[in-house]
């Protein structure tokens, strides 16, 4: 063959190197009036910012990476089995299990609401059961506990305080006996009655009031009847450990092992149900608030009303006991089967501005109204036979062939060693994302450089050192390409960066969530770069005095955007349409050299 005889004629199908970044949860949002879980309680989605620290579903704090306006959506309100609720979008996406999966074994999967609303029953069962919180570990309160929790719980339920002293009316001996344990030492317990139905807590100081009763004037509790009884901010927000001390009190007064897991707490006063509701979830366990309006009962042989009731059915996982006297531990066991976290509604509330966060836990999951789970991520799925390399655990739930969840660098060149190496059918390799493949790389830079920060090398020599790892992963995604015939699809984040333009002013843009070097270094190895927005419509509306007021709008439609522009980086080698929906199909077509667009109208521009 001649050398004229080797050129190459026409366009060549080669493996395709694709980026798609983008805003985190494109297109799922909540309203602004929506409660979002953090450290320090319960806070208004229009109240996050990026830096704040909300709860995870590991019960613990995640720093908030991003926070994204979505305009004016359709809301809906989500009920759940034991009549919690939270509202979102319909495309906002939600861990949930299915029977079908609960009765096979597997994990479950991320669902758009519009789909779970679809398939809301299956047969006669509630299809759709999302995850518990774990026990939510808030901010250290400085704030001394003046009360021992277990103690406090009792007192909610059989205390009384008069003047000088506290009176805990159960005539139960261990009862007693820890309530004597649990008091001050400057404080005395003493049988009331011969009977010893009761306990009184007085102190030992002459004409002075118990601890235990000053204690209670502190907290606002003093004198209170039990339809006004409430739980103390301190005590709902303090540790694991006392919070379930404290709901073991409220237990071991007021209420009783129902069956193997299941507890139940009755009270007249609707603060306390509506604080013991929150204990209950906060600990991880399902409560379910019934008001029995016109309770009865007979005095005397005269039948009575009393006042409304507040009766609380409450669940736990195995590893919680929410009770300790001797009574409900001789009938407390390990509950027998799992109460699912079922979705039981989802009902239209009408439009309202919304918009979605993004967090850095790892499976993106974050606590809103109720102690619910709710998702905050999908593209690379609908490639040709993929195989994922994780390096977040979202990946978990998309229902797709994965390596196991990188813990370092070295994991992530194994996993491509293994594809290179090993006989497979996989035509689509997938790193899931970027952004977590950095952090391990840089602490590969970190161990090798014996410090403990990437920042710590200095001069920023870190990053530049960090980019010898980053070739290395580049060169392995080649060598699948050229020997395997592999395509490569390269998921990352985004974030908001300064673009200092020469020749206009600065602006901002989207960008991928990576070291400027690193992602410079990536965007020219690969042959598309994709922005994955939502389109936005803007609706202007006169409010008189020659002022207008631009709203935007949310449509819920996903997009892809292919070309660079003022408000993003992308690029592509295909001469692809600037947009068209999120969907690898359609992405697939034009790579085989078709137009899948062709017999329907170009979306136009919205927006940057």
């Amino acid at each position: 063959m001649t050398s004229i005889q080797s050129i190459q004629k026409g366009r060549a199908v080669v493996p395709r190197r694709t980026a798609l970044f983008g805003v985190h949860g494109v297109g799922k949002a909540q309203p602004l009036d929506a409660l979002i879980l953090t450290p320090h309680g319960f806070v208004k989605m229009a109240d996050i910012a990026v830096g704040d620290s909300v709860i995870g579903s590991d019960g613990k704090s995640h720093t908030v990476l991003g926070v994204y306006p979505q305009g004016d959506k359709e809301v809906f309100r989500v009920t759940f089995r034991d009549g919690s609720t939270t509202r979102c979008c319909a495309d906002h996406l939600w861990f949930t299990q299915t029977f079908v999966e609960r009765r096979a074994g597997l994990a479950g999967a991320v669902r758009p609401l519009r789909d779970i609303q679809r398939t809301l029953r299956y047969g006669t069962h509630f299809n759709h059961g999302v995850p518990r919180v774990h026990p939510v570990q808030f901010a250290a309160v400085d704030d001394h506990l003046p009360i021992d929790p277990w103690l406090l719980g009792m007192f909610l339920g059989d205390g009384s305080s008069r003047s000088t002293s506290v009176t805990i009316t159960n005539q139960e001996s261990d009862i007693q006996a820890k309530v004597a344990a649990s008091i001050s030492e400057l404080d005395a317990s003493v049988n009331v009655t011969d009977a010893a139905t009761a306990v009184r807590i007085r102190s030992k100081r002459h004409g002075r009031p118990s601890v235990l009763m000053a204690a209670i004037r502190e907290l606002g509790l003093d004198g209170l009847e039990s339809h006004d009884k409430f739980i103390p901010p301190i005590y709902l927000h303090a540790g694991v450990e006392e919070r379930l001390a404290l709901l073991q009190g409220l237990l071991d007064s007021d209420g009783f092992v129902t069956k193997p897991g299941a507890v139940e707490f009755c009270t007249t006063s609707p603060r306390l149900a509506e604080d013991a509701c929150f204990l209950i979830r906060s600990l991880g366990g399902s409560a379910k608030n019934i008001l029995k309006p016109r309770p009865t009962f007979t005095h005397h042989g005269e039948k009575r009303v009393g006042r409304p009731a507040y009766r609380i059915f409450a669940s736990f996982p195995a590893d919680l006991v929410p009770v300790a006297s001797s009574k409900h531990m001789a009938k407390w066991q390990e509950p027998r089967w799992a109460i699912r976290h079922t979705i039981r509604s989802i009902e239209s509330v009408g439009r309202m501005p919304c918009q979605c966060i993004r967090i850095d836990a790892p499976d993106s999951l974050y606590v809103t109204d109720d102690f619910i789970l709710t998702h905050n991520s999908t593209f690379a799925a609908m490639a040709e036979k993929p195989v994922f390399i994780q390096t977040e655990e979202g990946v978990n739930d998309l229902g797709v062939d994965r390596f196991p969840l990188a813990a370092r660098y070295g994991d992530v060149l194994n996993s491509l060693s293994v594809l290179y190496s090993e006989p497979h059918e996989y035509l689509t390799v997938v790193i899931d994302s970027l952004d977590w493949l950095e952090r391990l790389i840089f602490a590969e830079v970190c161990a090798q450089r014996g410090v403990e920060s990437i920042e710590d090398i200095g001069y920023a020599k870190g990053y530049v050192f960090a980019l010898t790892q980053w070739r290395e992963v580049l060169a392995g995604l080649d060598a699948l390409r050229a020997h395997r015939g592999m395509s490569v699809i390269l998921i990352a984040h985004a974030a908001i960066e300064k673009f200092n333009n020469p020749e206009t002013d600065s602006y901002d843009r989207y960008v991928p969530r990576l070291q400027k070097q690193a992602s410079a270094l990536i965007q020219e190895w690969c042959d598309e770069v994709f922005f994955a927005t939502y389109r936005v419509l803007t609706k202007t509306t006169s409010e008189g005095f020659d002022r207008k007021r631009t709203q935007g709008i949310g449509t819920g439609e996903r997009i892809i955007r292919t070309t660079e522009r003022p408000a993003h980086v992308a690029k592509n080698r295909l001469n692809l349409p600037d947009e068209f929906p999120l969907d690898y199909r359609i992405y697939a077509a034009f790579v085989r050299g078709e137009n899948p667009l062709a017999s329907t109208e170009t979306p136009s521009e919205q927006g940057a």
